[in-house]
Order: structure tokens, then C-alpha cells, then sequence
């Protein structure tokens, strides 16, 4: 059976909590070890959530507070250390033919054969989730526009985020040696790191991804944020 999925309340208590712990110190180090344990305490299954409590913040009318999560993930980028989570790469094999909850213990190394999951920070993890296949029900379209719209408003806050995720995305766009990215992923990386370098509105910026079409296997259900 799976897990009830958290009711607004719960959410915007769960980012009130959040920016809380990140405004009681002014380390901008503290900050990020706040963040990552965030992660790390719901677990590698539940990033989604994660980038859902972000997402609350983004949404909200409090410009300090995406401020300051924003400088929190320009932190993260400077130190190369972005709060991740762990998508299967493109290559797995053996995946679920239904939209039903995996446990843990059935994502092990065996279950994907030689192929890893690779950790993702959130704008990669959203492109990945889209437009391949994982070990997660695909993001619609929809959803997809409208998450990675939310995220870059909010990163937008903050000047080190602005300048250097596009820079990250461009590099990344360029690796071909992770197994991580499709060919398509990576055109769509370029393409979101050229708009959002040049500045273009955070809904242009997700429309860059949007000509290319999620992977999804027949039957399965989207799951949007």
C-alpha cells in the first residue's frame, strides 16, 4: 500500500519548518548542512517531496525566504555539493511495468543489473524524471513546466544560483561518459542553461524542454508534482 501523500498543511508546515532552521544561522555552511539533512531525513526515495516543499516556498509571497533558500543552493553550487537525489540513469533494465510504489530494498544494484542511479540536483532531477525512463512514473509535461518554471523563479533570488546552475547545466549537457543523460536530456540541458544564461523568463526558460518527449513506458501513470 502506498504512503498517503502529505496534505497542504502539512507541506507548508514542513517549509515554514525549513526556512526556520535556515534563518537561525547566518553560516552560509550551516545553511547547506540544514538542507542536505532535509534530504537525507525523508529519504532517497522521497526527493520528490523534497523538491515539493521547495516548491512551497517558491509559491509563496515571502521574497526573504526564497532568498534565502535560494543563496542556500548558490551555496551548494559553489562547493559542488547540490542536495540530490537518485534517479536510475538510462540504461536500467528490469523496470516496473505499473505506476505502484517501489520499496527501497527492490531498487538494489541486482534489480537495475550493472547500470547505477545517479544523483541529480533538483532542475536535473525534474529534466530526467520528464524525459526519461527510471525507476519513477514519469513527470507530465504540465508538470514539468510548471515545477521547473517555479524552481528558477525562485532560484533567480539569488545571484550565485543565477550565474552558476546554467554554467553547471552546460557542463553537464557535455558529459557523455556518465550514462546519466540520453542524448535528448542533454540537448534539452543545453538548451535550458543557453535560455536561462540569457535571461529569459523562467517560463521560457522551461519551454526549452518542453519539444522533447517524455519516455514513458505504455500503461504507466503520470505523477505530477
Amino acid at each position: 500500500m502506498s504512503e498517503p501523500l502529505p496534505t497542504p498543511d502539512a507541506l507548508r508546515t514542513a517549509a515554514d519548518r525549513l526556512v526556520s532552521a535556515l534563518s537561525a544561522h547566518a553560516d552560509p555552511e550551516y545553511r547547506l548542512a540544514v538542507l542536505k539533512r532535509l534530504v537525507r531525513r525523508l529519504g532517497e526515495e522521497q526527493y520528490p517531496l523534497f523538491l515539493r516543499i521547495v516548491g512551497v516556498v517558491a509559491e509563496s509571497d515571502d521574497e526573504r525566504a526564497q532568498r534565502l533558500l535560494a543563496d542556500t543552493f548558490g551555496t551548494a553550487l559553489r562547493r559542488m555539493d547540490l542536495p540530490g537525489g537518485a534517479l536510475s540513469s538510462w540504461g536500467a533494465t528490469g523496470l516496473p511495468d505499473h505506476g505502484a510504489p517501489l520499496a527501497a530494498s527492490a531498487l538494489s544494484g541486482h534489480f537495475f543489473g550493472a547500470t547505477p542511479r545517479r544523483m541529480l540536483g533538483p532542475v536535473e532531477y525534474l529534466v530526467v524524471w520528464h524525459l526519461q525512463r527510471t525507476q519513477r512514473t514519469a513527470l507530465s509535461a504540465e508538470g514539468f513546466q510548471a515545477a521547473l518554471a517555479r524552481m528558477i523563479t525562485m532560484l533567480n533570488r539569488s545571484e550565485d544560483a543565477r550565474l552558476l546552475y546554467p554554467q553547471k547545466l552546460a557542463a553537464d549537457a557535455q558529459n557523455e561518459l556518465e550514462g546519466a543523460y540520453t542524448r535528448a536530456t542533454r540537448e534539452r540541458l543545453a538548451a535550458i542553461a543557453a535560455a536561462w544564461a540569457a535571461g529569459e523568463s523562467p517560463e521560457r526558460v522551461a519551454a526549452a524542454a518542453a519539444d522533447a518527449p517524455a519516455t514513458t513506458a505504455h500503461g504507466w501513470v503520470l505523477r505530477d508534482l
